[in-house]
């Protein structure tokens, strides 16, 4: 799993052995973290990976599915919008030349410049997310 997820918050304390203790605190010092953030981690991962907390694990599965729609589509938009810059010159150009676009050529561009977006938008996807994402 990627990113955890802000939620509410609640407190629960618990006794654990020392050797237990002595581990989290090293893992929290090597990862520069509180021990309450390892902690959390660590159930949450737990639970998401337990076949038994199915309801859990579809929620975050949800979630990441969404995650990567918003991705893809904000990839997309930043994409677009700086193609219409380039497309503003060319219809400049155009009505400078007095000459128009067919409805070919614009429903060409229009399919050109889809590919591109979704392209560009996998591409950013994967150069934030490295290998997480598939």
């Amino acid at each position: 799993m990627g990113a955890l997820v802000e939620m509410a918050s609640n407190t629960v304390a618990v006794r654990l052995p020392e050797e237990v203790l002595e581990e989290l605190q090293r893992r929290a010092s090597v990862q520069n973290k509180k021990v309450s953030d390892v902690v959390r981690e660590l159930i949450i991962a737990g639970l998401v990976n337990d076949p038994a907390s199915g309801a859990l694990s579809a929620k975050f599965d949800r979630l990441e599915k969404l995650a990567v729609k918003t991705a893809l589509a904000a990839g997309k938009a930043q994409f677009l919008a700086s193609m219409s810059v380039g497309f503003c010159a060319d219809i400049t150009k155009l009505m400078i030349s007095n000459e128009t676009p067919s409805s070919d050529e614009k429903a060409e561009f229009l399919a050109r410049t889809n590919e591109w977006a979704e392209g560009f938008a996998q591409g950013y996807l994967m150069e934030d997310e490295g290998d997480d994402v598939k």
